[in-house]
């Protein structure tokens, strides 16, 4: 009689692992896929930001009459190489002296807020949740050639 109830229960329980398994990884992996794909959004944006202040503080120190132009033109370039067009990004040029004179220190900091795929906009924000991300390089104005 015993035998009989363990094997009515076994075949009760047949089949209900394929189910738990696909309950389990719609409740578990999902969250981790978004969470994956928001970090490496996060980390887009810091990669982004690193390589604008490098490359604006280095153009900066080579060229300094069009610096800021220039530098706007790199963090655009570099925000869509890393596929943050709606990122909103600002770039702040700063010198310890006069920006022209060889040997001043050049800074650039370059602030972005990186959206937050798949969030809606809290409490009707116009703007889309985003995480802050800031680079800061410095550099120092080259000495005019040839002289």
């Amino acid at each position: 009689m015993n035998d009989r109830r363990h094997r009515a229960a076994r075949r009760l329980d047949e089949g209900t692992a394929l189910i738990e398994f696909i309950f389990g990884s719609v409740v578990l992996l999902i969250p981790l896929l978004y969470l994956l794909v928001a970090l490496a959004q996060v980390q887009a944006g810091a990669y982004a930001a690193q390589s604008t202040a490098i490359d604006a503080a280095r153009s900066a120190a080579r060229h300094p009459v069009a610096a800021q132009a220039t530098a706007h033109d790199i963090a655009a370039l570099h925000f869509a190489d890393h596929g943050l067009e709606r990122a909103d990004w600002q770039i702040d040029l700063t010198c310890s002296g006069s920006c022209t004179a060889a040997g001043t220190r050049v800074t650039a900091t370059v602030e972005a807020r990186i959206p937050v795929p798949g969030l809606p906009a809290v409490l009707g924000e116009t703007r889309l949740p985003a995480i802050t991300v800031r680079s800061t390089h410095a550099d120092l104005v080259a000495p005019l050639e040839g002289g």
